[in-house]
């Protein structure tokens, strides 16, 4: 299940079945949601799961416990020779749940910090809380910069390519 951060509706000028089809030689299907060395076979672009009216995939380099984006597809036909696509991309529920308390820590610390700051000046532990506030900041925001929104950003452009 994803926490979408992009959805948008697309009509495409072409059949169902075409799309579906791409998708299905596109993805690869692991046999066991353990990833393993076996999990990344060469070929294939998307790692996930193609459905006759949809799909939920990841880019097939990204680790699928990372912070890697889903792309999940919801495709219904409008003729015989277009179909509208909802598309969804974002992370996993997971990653969103582990991410806030990350950062509801995080958090913590600053608002600790500035009272201690307020409280005592910037002398003894005050200066290691401090230290120790803007470690875990830059930290989640390297996480959130280079291993999300990079990869959101490159499986974003991939999903409006193929679909357009």
């Amino acid at each position: 299940m994803i926490a979408p951060i992009y959805k948008q509706d697309i009509i495409v000028d072409r059949n169902i079945h075409e799309i579906i089809d791409f998708m299905d030689k596109a993805t690869f299907r692991p046999a066991s949601a353990v990833i393993t060395r076996r999990s990344f076979v060469k070929g294939f672009e998307f790692r996930g799961s193609v459905w006759s009216d949809g799909f939920c995939v990841i880019r097939n380099s990204d680790l699928q416990s990372s912070l890697a984006p889903m792309a999940k597809a919801s495709i219904s036909p409008v003729n015989e020779n277009s179909c509208a696509v909802y598309l969804e991309i974002g992370p996993s529920i997971l990653t969103v749940v582990f991410m806030s308390l990350f950062a509801i820590g995080i958090l913590a610390i600053g608002a600790t910090a500035i009272y201690e700051i307020i409280a005592r000046g910037l002398i003894g532990d005050t200066v290691l809380i401090m230290t120790v506030f803007i470690l875990f900041a830059s930290v989640f925001f390297l996480f959130i910069r280079f291993g999300f929104y990079s990869r959101y950003k490159k499986l974003k452009s991939r999903m409006i390519e193929l679909l357009s």
